[in-house]
């Protein structure tokens, strides 16, 4: 008579990240020494799971039914102490209850023993057979725990093709496990207890075919882990079967893409429309009509976890053309971003192919993460072509000065904020681009690129952002009138508590000041109520011509606070407003009959309009 010790799990799928956390909570063997057998389907021979439908027969009788793959009987006992089953046949029918057994097994069961008898093959790759492994009963040393490692995934034909390393996510072999063939185990053997990143890998541990996420394996515990799946009927799995006999999926780590952005800023022609190109990814044609200043968004080149290793990227001008204008092979590793530039203009600098890593892992909370690369061949000479990136203020940015064509300045993180940046000589002394400000959001991921050769193509930005999309960035425009984006409050940091108020009122032709003083001596008076005696609040209108406002100054007496007394004003002196920029003025002031004159240098206090001004130039 045939006895099932029916745990409450069967059948079931454990979906907890951590699954081998519960083992503790788990009965690690039967109390009952008795021949007991648990059957395991790791057989991909379907598509479907419903395809995979079985069911068990014990010496022709039937035990079990409906059991798809990656299910487990729980332990079944065959014999009661002391008894061995001695020759006991097991068939496995598909469909459940089919006229004949697709495997069909006979194994000498020896007496209080317990086996593990898991069906595996594909029937396509490797042979539909029975595995049977005899489990240890055995309690690991303090503070380890058993692991078995089976390989039980039909992935090749060739069986010397199925050879896998079982390692850890850091390269690690684990206990000499570098050449395991389909159908062979590891045996149990000891580790300590503790969280394990495991995967299983070719031999040569170069791709990663399974890739598990972290578990959590507690001391005491004993634990079968089968590599399952032939990635073709049914995805390659882990799936762990425990020391009671119950069983769940492993949760695999999720798998990054190897990726490649591909961007045109070789500016080897004047008409933009003679600056099309295809592209070629290990001879077949991926782009076509790509031109100067275009970029494809990431193309995946692989996508579970394998490296694409040497691959062989041809830019053809015009499309299609018979010999490629440029080409290089790139080593590409798994789960990796690049960007790979078209840079050079046949003249100054040669056509060729700049690879670069990308970074797309989120910058700090609060920061941007910015990369500069110089892509300008506007000169013969590389060491001509060096050039330093600087605010508008003059200041270096992460201290690139003297980069050359072709160099990349590694990823910065800066705080998320408004940014006036400009391509300089090394010195600073001469603007060679002038960017137009932009606004880093906070997790922002974007390469700036210097391009254009001043020749064929002017000099400008581009940028490629952590999406892989890409836009133009506007160069600064010349300054050449005011205009409303000058709004707001301006001041002098040296000039502690004072400041002006300016309004630009385009269609008057009017620009009005209120600037906000003292007296040319502290006062000591104290019949002040409100504020102190020598606080001056001074006026200013007048009309402006390009870039600079010739205004008249006047000083406002007779009111009183929250009333509505009238109030008369005085012109007192004059004042010249001059704007370098949108964010920079001066004011030229003569005030009581030319006996007050000088100047204040003048910077916004806020640089949240300085876009809009821009936009308005």
């Amino acid at each position: 008579m045939i006895r099932m010790a029916i745990h409450s799990n069967i059948y079931k799928v454990m979906k907890t990240k951590n699954i081998l956390s519960i083992i503790t909570a788990l009965s690690l063997s039967s109390s009952v020494m008795a021949t007991q057998v648990n059957v395991n389907h790791l057989a991909p021979f379907a598509d479907s799971l419903e395809g995979t439908s079985v069911s068990v027969n014990v010496n022709g009788g039937e035990v079990l039914t409906g059991v798809q793959f990656l299910q487990s009987s729980g332990y079944l006992e065959l014999a009661g102490p002391g008894v061995a089953p001695g020759e006991t046949t097991l068939e496995v029918f598909a469909p459940p209850g089919a006229d004949t057994a697709a495997i069909s097994a006979t194994i000498d069961l020896a007496a209080d023993t317990f086996y593990s008898v898991t069906a595996i093959g594909d029937g396509n790759n490797q042979p539909l057979a029975l595995l049977p492994l005899v489990d240890t009963q055995d309690t690991p040393s303090d503070g380890n725990l058993f692991i078995r490692i089976i390989h039980a995934a039909p992935f090749a034909a060739d069986i010397n093709d199925t050879a896998a390393s079982i390692r850890l996510d850091d390269g690690t072999v684990v206990n000499n496990l570098s050449s395991v063939l389909y159908g062979q185990d590891s045996g149990f053997f000891e580790i300590p207890a503790g969280n394990y990143d495991l995967n299983v890998s070719n031999a040569d541990g170069s791709v990663r075919l399974i890739d598990i996420a972290p578990l959590d394996l507690p001391a005491g515990a004993t634990v079968n882990v089968f590599a399952a799946g032939d990635g073709v009927n049914r995805p390659l799995a882990a799936y762990a079967v425990f020391g009671d006999g119950s069983s769940a999926n492993l949760q695999l780590e999720e798998t990054a893409p190897t990726r490649v952005n591909v961007a045109h800023l070789a500016p080897f022609a004047a008409d933009v429309l003679d600056t099309a190109v295809s592209v070629d990814v290990n001879g077949n044609e991926v782009l076509t009509g790509v031109v100067f200043k275009q970029s494809s968004g990431y193309l995946t080149l692989a996508d579970n976890g394998t490296a694409p290793g040497d691959t062989m990227l041809e830019v053809f001008a015009p499309p299609g053309a018979d010999t490629a204008a440029i080409m290089a092979t790139v080593d590409l590793a798994a789960e990796t971003d690049y960007t790979v530039l078209a840079i050079g203009d046949g003249v100054n600098q040669p056509l060729s192919l700049l690879p670069l890593v990308d970074d797309n892992d989120a910058p700090a909370s609060g920061f941007a993460k910015i990369r500069v690369v110089h892509s300008a061949p506007f000169a013969a000479s590389l060491p001509d072509t060096a050039v330093s990136i600087r605010t508008d203020d003059g200041d270096l940015v992460g201290g690139l000065t003297g980069v050359e064509f072709g160099q990349a300045s590694g990823y910065l993180e800066l705080p998320a904020n408004l940014y006036d940046l400009n391509v300089a000589t090394p010195d600073g002394g001469t603007v060679l681009i002038d960017l137009a400000p932009v606004f880093l959001k906070d997790g922002d991921i974007v390469t700036i690129f210097a391009i254009g050769d001043g020749v064929n193509q002017d000099l400008g930005f581009y940028a490629l952002f952590g999406d892989g999309t890409g836009a133009v960035l506007a160069n600064e425009k010349e300054f050449t009138t005011l205009n409303p984006g000058l709004n707001g409050s301006w001041y002098n940091a040296d000039q502690d508590g004072q400041g002006f108020l300016i309004e630009v009122l385009p269609e008057l032709n009017l620009v009005f000041a209120a600037w906000y003083t003292f007296d040319t001596t502290a006062s000591d008076d104290t019949s002040a109520v409100i504020g102190n005696s020598n606080q001056r609040w001074l006026t200013a209108t007048g009309t402006y011509t390009g870039t600079e406002a010739v205004m008249s100054v006047y000083s406002t007496q007779g009111g009183v606070f929250n009333q509505t007394d009238t109030t008369q004003s005085t012109e007192i002196g004059t004042m010249i407003l001059n704007f370098s920029g949108c964010q920079n003025a001066s004011v030229d002031f003569s005030l009581n009959d030319d006996s007050i004159v000088n100047s204040i240098d003048l910077t916004r206090i806020s640089a949240s309009a300085v876009p809009f001004c821009e936009s308005l130039k």
